[in-house]
């Protein structure tokens, strides 16, 4: 039973990690409970601490999550080194539970002004990498390729939801959810579509095996929308929205960041 165990853990969890073949089913489920379980307790610290989950709170949360695609970029670049703690999911463990103890600790010493000195923490490291990064510059026209996909179809999503009186953009949260999807879409869509890259995870892969490349850009903002208008319609508390909300913007703002950066220096 035991011997059964290990092979199944090295299956699905540690070979993928070790020959880069992409995630697994099995694998995305395991890191969805994790995760869920983390937010649920995370959530539960910070109402302890009368921390709002608001614009503010969205700050620092931005900062650290380019920390994470930077970082991972780097990796494949070969400027830090490779191991469990730096790439996925190792690397959000690492830089997510930094960002964690960063925010109950500055909630608990510095009160309302916690977002601003966990911002700067989170920074200091972020400027460091940038200036490496900034030294492996090869295809910088990918991220001109990027934010016009992302200028068009969210000034599209915007049209549309004024236009049809959907309300679904309703706050500056909603506008980051949005944009961090689809700076992963459209990043996916460059790499693959224009480098030549491939999609590390099961289900957008077969979508663009299916329907072709460039309709995960529409098929993706199109959940989205849909996502944002179940949880502005059906979830009151606003704190509970918004974690969730800014969960799934680095879940998109993450691996499309790390994939544009990957993209620029040509790795």
């Amino acid at each position: 039973m035991i011997e059964e165990i290990k092979t199944f853990i090295y299956k699905y969890y540690i070979e993928p990690a070790e020959k880069g073949t992409g995630y697994n089913l099995i694998q995305e489920i395991t890191y969805g409970i994790i995760l869920a379980l983390a937010l649920y307790l995370f959530y539960k610290a910070l109402r302890k601490l009368n921390i709002n989950i608001d614009e503010k709170f969205a700050i620092p949360g931005i900062v650290f999550t380019v920390l994470i695609a930077l970082m991972r970029a780097l990796v494949d670049c070969g400027h830090i080194e490779r191991s469990f703690l730096t790439i996925t999911p190792g690397i959000v463990f690492l830089v997510g539970g930094f960002f964690i103890i960063t925010i109950l600790i500055t909630g608990i010493i510095f009160k309302k002004d916690y977002y601003k000195v966990s911002a700067v923490i989170g920074l200091t490291p972020l400027l460091y990498f940038l200036y490496i990064f900034l030294k492996h510059l090869v295809y910088l026209e990918a991220a001109i390729y990027v934010g016009i996909l992302v200028g068009i179809f969210y000034c599209l999503a915007k049209f549309l939801d004024k236009k049809l009186k959907l309300n679904i953009l309703q706050s500056k949260i909603d506008s980051y959810v949005l944009i961090g999807q689809l700076i992963d879409a459209s990043a996916t869509t460059v790499g693959i579509g224009i480098y030549s890259y491939w999609e590390q995870h099961p289900i957008p892969r077969f979508l663009m095996e299916t329907f072709g490349v460039y309709s995960f850009i529409p098929f993706k903002l199109l959940v989205v929308l849909l996502v944002l208008y179940i949880l502005n319609r059906e979830i009151e508390d606003e704190n509970i929205k918004n974690i969730i909300k800014l969960c799934i913007m680095a879940l998109g703002l993450a691996p499309g960041l790390r994939n544009l950066f990957r993209t620029i220096m040509g790795v």
